[in-house]
């Protein structure tokens, strides 16, 4: 029996240590930056973490905040004020072991939607039993170009608490190749409805909550470019890193580091 396994050289491979900074922000709350480092192929450390960074970010004001770290969620440098739509800032993280690694984040303007509805037996699942439809419509804006994550929610009683929902899409040409992002919200661009009101339809499970129509919560965030590319990198590597397959490299914007600076502005609204 023959074994495909072999042990690759690594002493020719030149390797500098860099940060690795991450950060997804909207305009909900406050900052949260994950600041670690890179590692080598030899390095067995279980700590990715840097504590003792400097963090700011610079508005287009040139008001700079610094930003501490906290032990909370899960160790990250926060900010103490929520960014503003419209409004681009830049990042800069600083260490004396590391290169400075700099970015800028966009939150984008708030989008535009209809009101959401919701109708009850629209159709049947796999199994035959009735399902209900989300309704609601995007007006994109035509004069650039618009990136959007949707997510549901179901309330429970129970919880009491949102449950988040599997996103099934019932326009045909998204359900014919949709993009999710890891937490399962589905990502859009514009580039089939640019400058139209868009009517998207999604479908929810059979069934009430003790008699009564369930709540749902519909989250939809306007994504800048740069957060779109790179759940859409995301989805690519998870799609083709296939054991025979070249992976997709993940989208990286951190000059001097590596990871991720972007933003978008959320939107919320609740049927009952």
């Amino acid at each position: 029996m023959y074994s495909c396994e072999q042990d690759l050289p690594t002493d020719g491979i030149d390797f500098s240590e860099k940060m690795v900074i991450n950060l997804l922000a909207n305009n909900d709350e406050v900052l949260k930056i994950h600041v670690g480092k890179t590692l080598s192929l030899s390095d067995s450390s279980a700590e990715l973490k840097i504590e003792d960074a400097k963090v700011t970010v610079t508005d287009e004001n040139a008001n700079i905040s610094e930003l501490k770290y906290s032990f909370l969620f899960g160790g990250k440098y926060v900010s103490d004020f929520i960014p503003s739509p419209n409004t681009t800032y830049r990042l800069s993280v600083t260490h004396p072991k590391y290169p400075m690694a700099t970015a800028t984040f966009t939150i984008p303007a708030v989008f535009k939607s209809s009101g959401a509805t919701w109708e009850d037996n629209t159709g049947t699942d796999s199994n035959g039993f009735a399902t209900g439809t989300i309704y609601f419509t995007l007006n994109d804006d035509g004069k650039q170009r618009n990136f959007y994550e949707i997510a549901l929610f179901r309330f429970e009683e129970l919880g009491p608490a949102w449950e988040v929902m599997r996103v099934i899409p019932e326009n045909a040409e998204i359900a014919a190749d949709p993009i999710f992002n890891p937490q399962g919200a589905l990502i859009l661009e514009d580039a089939g409805f640019n400058g139209q009101s868009k009517n998207l339809r999604f479908s929810t499970p059979f069934g009430s909550n003790f008699g009564s129509p369930y709540k749902y919560l519909i989250v939809v965030k306007s994504l800048s470019q740069e957060y779109y590319k790179y759940f859409k990198s995301l989805e690519d590597y998870r799609l083709q890193g296939g054991l025979f397959s070249d992976p997709t490299a993940i989208y990286n914007n951190i000059k001097g580091g590596v990871g991720i600076s972007a933003g978008a502005s959320i939107s919320k609204d609740t049927i009952r």
